[in-house]
């Protein structure tokens, strides 16, 4: 995916294959507030997956939520290690968030054999 000129492989594919998500979790595990009550984080179904121009030398990838939006310019942010089944963000000052597919959503990671 081409954003102000610039090919970005890794985050392109995820707006590519964004119906693969859309349905699944996005969940924010640095909502302070919201795990400062006893839940582990905020956690909203996910819209959509963009990556946008911000300014005219990098691009924005963000996850929209129905509650809320996760995301980073791509220069600050990466993925992760986290737990099975979710793929885990790292941006801003460490903002942590990650993403699940929806529970219908079948991979050969998650086929029984």
């Amino acid at each position: 995916m081409i954003v102000n000129g610039r090919e970005y492989t890794l985050w392109g594919q995820f707006v590519e294959g964004k119906e693969r998500f859309i349905g699944g979790i996005l969940e924010d595990l640095d909502d302070h507030m919201v795990r400062h009550a006893g839940s582990d984080g905020a956690k909203t179904e996910i819209t959509d997956i963009c990556l946008e121009p911000n300014g005219p030398t990098s691009a924005y990838f963000y996850v929209k939520g129905k509650s809320f939006t996760c995301g980073f310019d791509v220069k600050y942010g990466g993925i992760v290690a986290g737990e099975d089944g979710w793929l885990t963000f790292n941006g801003y000052l460490g903002h942590t968030w990650r993403i699940k597919m929806p529970a219908t959503q079948t991979t050969p990671e998650t086929q029984s054999t």
